[in-house]
């Protein structure tokens, strides 16, 4: 028989994944991650995920950001030209 605790341990155990990943050096962040490098809120980094400004996978319920390309997006320039 299940338990109401049984998704709160999954969700738990999902998320020591997720830090023992980054702890070892993974290549990705989370929406968090990338709302606190922006200097903006949780809900605004997941609306630019889901529009597509910031590169992102989703995994299950979770979106990764991929590092390298969030940084390639932050030294990006702009889209005025040079001329």
């Amino acid at each position: 028989m299940k338990t109401k605790r049984e998704p709160v341990l999954a969700a738990s155990k999902r998320k020591r994944e997720l830090v023992e990943a980054k702890r070892q050096g993974a290549d990705v962040l989370t929406v968090e991650d990338v709302a606190g490098r922006l200097g903006i809120g949780r809900n605004q980094a997941y609306a630019l995920v889901q529009l597509g400004q910031i590169p992102a996978l989703r995994f299950g319920r979770r979106w990764l950001i991929p590092r390298v390309q969030f940084e390639r997006l932050l030294t990006a320039p702009t889209g005025a030209s040079a001329a």
